[in-house]
């Protein structure tokens, strides 16, 4: 598995951290991309001790950050170092490689230049050509990356991000508000995870500024490893006084703040797939978002989060204050976001995993199209591979 360390320090080290955990029937080593040294030494370092060692597959995960040089235009410019050499070596040495896309970038004439735009098609195709079997997590990123690169069904899935189910820190809420200063009686509103400016924490401010008989929290800093610290800190200025701001935390203290708020509200401006709205999900605490496609799609499906027009300060005001307000409303969306954990376990997701692993070192990958957990289809495939943490049916 190639990716950031999961200690914290990057969700995508952390992701990959719990996805492993997820599956017993595979061994894994994980090979870290250094968030500090961006050189092409590095990255081709990166590539040789990704072939290293007796596994059949090479996992990637692929974020454009990661593979970033500093101060180019072109996103991920050093994967153009990493894949071509990876892909390479993995043929020689009879690997396969697997590329999970946690995002995907197709930007329009006016976001960005023409090479920019030819470059990042450039570098989609080498994905496509090179990797046994592409791995997205929204069917957004899918649809993106295809309206460019044709791939055949058997060539790519739409998988779940994934949800814990067995997560440290305090679980219950009085203690867990406790533990961040509040009063149990205190009605808490959340927004975890990092603070980045595609995530509305500005807007999660002017709301708590809107609402000052309530608790807020941001239960997150800026990415130790990012470029987020100078918004983080605005955010920290800003903030009126019924705002607590944690700073990044670490996992036995994340999961506590998960578990101290009322309520959740994501109001970002711009997703394709959220881990953050999955660990919500974990704590089954009911949850307020924007009405970005992405949450939509999933409120369709299972009733929740439930969404709201982030640019419309009013109704958002409003929809938070009647969700405090209205113990029943938020119930039932804790009960949608528990049925959501069950159907998209990291277990369950790790089963689908472990099937592609298998078929793309046999060579006979099926079409998976979305998982069967998520898409209601079955597959008598996914049998095959049990769980680390239980098998689907535990749940």
């Amino acid at each position: 598995m190639v990716t950031t360390p999961g200690d914290g320090s990057c969700g995508i080290g952390t992701y990959a951290r719990d996805l492993l955990d997820g599956i017993d029937a595979i061994e894994s080593e994980s090979v870290h991309i250094s968030q500090e040294d961006r050189s092409v030494g590095h990255f081709l370092s990166l590539a040789v001790r990704a072939v290293r060692g007796t596994g059949d597959v090479v996992h990637v995960q692929h974020e454009y950050g990661l593979f970033r040089r500093e101060g180019s235009k072109y996103h991920g410019i050093m994967g153009l170092v990493f894949f071509p050499v990876l892909f390479l070596l993995a043929r020689l040495r009879s690997k396969h490689v697997v590329v999970t896309m946690h995002s995907v970038l197709k930007p329009t004439p006016d976001e960005s230049p023409l090479s920019a735009r030819l470059y990042l098609i450039v570098m989609h195709k080498l994905l496509a050509m090179g990797a046994g079997h592409l791995i997205f997590l929204s069917p957004d990123c899918a649809s993106k990356f295809r309206a460019d690169i044709d791939l055949d069904d058997a060539e790519y899935s739409v998988l779940s991000h994934g949800v814990n189910t067995d997560v440290p820190g305090v679980s219950n809420q009085s203690d867990a508000k406790r533990a961040f200063g509040f009063d149990p009686d205190d009605d808490v509103v959340a927004i975890p995870g990092f603070v980045r400016p595609p995530k509305g924490h500005d807007i999660f401010v002017e709301l708590a500024r809107a609402l000052p008989d309530y608790e807020f929290v941001i239960a997150g800093g800026a990415r130790p490893k990012g470029e987020d610290f100078e918004f983080a800190e605005r955010i920290r200025e800003e903030a009126p006084e019924n705002v607590t701001v944690t700073g990044v935390l670490d996992d036995e203290a994340y999961w506590t703040a998960l578990a101290a708020p009322d309520l959740a509200v994501l109001p970002y401006r711009v997703v394709t797939q959220s881990g953050t709205f999955n660990s919500c999900a974990t704590r089954e605490l009911p949850v307020l978002a924007s009405d970005a496609d992405y949450f939509r799609r999933i409120e369709a499906k299972w009733g929740a989060p439930a969404t709201v027009d982030i640019e419309d300060t009013s109704t958002l005001v409003e929809r938070v204050q009647s969700l405090l307000e209205d113990d029943a409303a938020r119930e039932r969306l804790a009960e949608r976001m528990t049925q959501y954990k069950r159907a998209n376990s990291f277990e369950r997701v790790g089963a689908d995993h472990c099937r592609i692993y298998h078929h793309v070192a046999s060579g006979t990958v099926d079409a998976l199209g979305e998982p069967a957990s998520d898409a209601g289809r079955s597959d008598p495939l996914l049998g095959a591979c049990s769980a680390g943490r239980g098998t689907p049916s535990d749940d």
